[in-house]
C-alpha cells in the first residue's frame, strides 16, 4: 500500500492564500463606497457590491459612534412604490474623516488577509496641506 505524504503547510502557493482572503465586511465596503464615490445613499447601498440594507444605521452607529468619523447627512427626495416619492438620506464623509477612513479600511482589508488600498495622494485633504 502507497503511503501519502503531505506537502508542507509553508509551502502553500499564492492561490491557495488567495482562497483564505475572507470576504470585506459590510463597514469596509460602505467606507471604500464613500471614499471611491464620494456620497451614498440607501438605494445605492442596497446594490451590488455594498449589500448594506440599513445604511442610515451603518453611519450612525458604525462610521459615527464607534469609528468616531464624521459626515454630512443631506435629505434627498427620490421617486418611489407607484410614484410616491420618499426621502432618503445622502452620506458624504467630512474632509477630516477622509485620511482616518483610508486607514480603519487598510486595517480592515489586513485582517482578513487582503492587500492594503494604496490610496491616491490627493484624496485626502490632510496630506495635501
Amino acid at each position: 500500500m502507497k503511503e501519502l505524504i503531505a506537502a508542507p503547510a509553508e509551502e502553500a502557493t499564492i492561490d491557495q492564500q488567495a482562497d483564505h482572503i475572507k470576504p470585506p465586511t459590510k463597514l469596509e465596503r460602505v467606507l471604500i463606497a464613500l471614499l471611491t464615490h464620494g456620497s451614498l445613499n440607501r438605494l445605492e447601498a442596497e446594490k451590488a457590491p455594498i449589500f448594506d440594507h440599513a445604511l442610515n444605521s451603518t453611519m450612525s452607529c458604525e462610521v459615527g459612534r464607534r469609528l468616531g468619523l464624521t459626515f454630512s447627512s443631506t435629505p434627498e427626495k427620490c421617486t418611489g412604490y407607484a410614484g410616491q416619492s420618499v426621502h432618503y438620506n445622502r452620506y458624504r464623509l467630512l474632509p477630516g474623516s477622509i485620511g482616518p477612513a483610508q486607514k480603519v479600511v487598510n486595517e480592515l482589508r489586513c485582517k482578513r488577509g487582503a492587500t492594503p488600498i494604496n490610496w491616491p495622494a490627493g484624496a485626502d485633504p490632510e496630506q495635501a496641506a
